[in-house]
């Protein structure tokens, strides 16, 4: 009798992670860092975003190694709309469309940043017969419609304002070193920058007050697309859009930041160590821009100024610069961002379950 024992070596499967979000860039770049972490520790991703131009170029000029779904779906709008009439219809079929890609992707977790393109992937996965987890993540310190009904279906939400903090934004993980300039003495460098919706008003405050502001200092401005401004100075540069990339690195070669209150942009001025003047969007929903900056504000990591205030915009700059207890609670914040952590826990929650 011979007996013969095969020894088969079979390596770990990989976990399959699908991470959705869309819509604006709040809910795709902070997509890049999580991907990268993801697939360090051996896991295979995916993305879906929504079928917009804006969503195409961001994926172009960033996710170019990421195998990326365009999802079409539709929203309720909280404004008088005949759109509405036809939204839920067309809702539903994105909720069967979103089952049959869940059911070809076939991932062993959904990873959710917000933006309605997620809201058929969630009901897909409640109604089907998705057996992975759900994670969420919420960037804001006041949660949206979404957020809240993402937090009854997920397994874990991750929170940028929670307890832990776990902060989840664009970051560029390399950045080289500043560039020094030519100019002796340097001029004190300061960045300009408002996202899409928030970043007219910005361009008219620094048009309002060039002349003050361009003395001895040295802007950049990006204008937000077809919003290029008419104007020119040796002390002045303007860009429309940046890549993420790029917007990331002139906060790191930048000596001060003016920009809105998203909590990606707050976070990644605040873990760069730059002190910065802040101005909410009055617009924003739910006031959200508002009570993050008061949020940083309080521990002294940045100063605000008011769209509407009637006190002077060159001095409230200056006054910010000049602050240098801002700089001693910036020099010494623990704030960072939490990419690595919430892969490793997601990771361990999938090995885990």
């Amino acid at each position: 009798l011979s007996c013969h024992i095969f020894l088969v070596h079979s390596s770990p499967m990989k976990s399959k992670i699908l991470l959705v979000g869309g819509g604006t860039g709040g809910h795709i770049f902070p997509l890049r860092n999580l991907i990268d972490e993801l697939k360090k520790r051996g896991a295979e991703t995916e993305l879906v975003v929504a079928e917009a131009p804006l969503d195409r170029k961001i994926v172009k000029e960033n996710f170019g190694d990421v195998k990326t779904h365009f999802f079409r779906t539709d929203k309720i709008r909280r404004y008088f709309s005949m759109e509405n009439l036809a939204a839920p219809i067309r809702i539903l079929k994105s909720v069967r469309t979103a089952q049959k890609l869940l059911q070809k992707i076939n991932p062993d977790a959904i990873f959710f940043k917000g933006g309605f393109v997620g809201f058929p992937f969630l009901i897909a996965a409640k109604l089907g017969k998705f057996r992975g987890k759900i994670f969420t993540h919420e960037s804001d310190i006041s949660a949206g419609v979404m957020t809240k009904f993402a937090r009854r279906v997920a397994n874990e939400t991750f929170e940028s304002f929670g307890n832990p903090q776990t902060p989840l934004f664009f970051s560029n993980a390399e950045k080289p070193a500043p560039k020094k300039e030519k100019t002796t003495p340097p001029l004190f460098k300061i960045l300009i920058f408002g996202g899409s919706q928030g970043a007219r008003n910005l361009n008219e405050l620094f048009l309002k007050n060039a002349q003050s502001l361009l003395k001895n200092c040295h802007y950049i401005v990006v204008t937000g697309r077809e919003k290029k401004l008419n104007f020119s100075h040796p002390n002045f540069e303007q860009f429309e859009m940046l890549p993420a990339t790029e917007l990331s690195q002139k906060i790191a070669e930048s000596d001060f930041v003016i920009s809105r209150a998203g909590a990606n942009s707050l976070f990644e001025i605040v873990a760069a160590k730059k002190p910065s003047l802040i101005i909410p969007l009055p617009s924003a929903a739910r006031d959200h821009q508002r009570k993050n900056a008061e949020f940083f504000a309080e521990k002294n990591l940045c100063h605000v100024y008011e769209q509407d205030s009637k006190a002077s915009f060159p001095a409230a700059v200056k006054s910010a610069i000049t602050d240098e207890k801002m700089r001693t609670a910036l020099s010494t914040s623990q704030i960072r961002n939490a990419a690595p952590e919430i892969a490793e826990k997601i990771l361990k929650f999938l090995e885990k379950n």
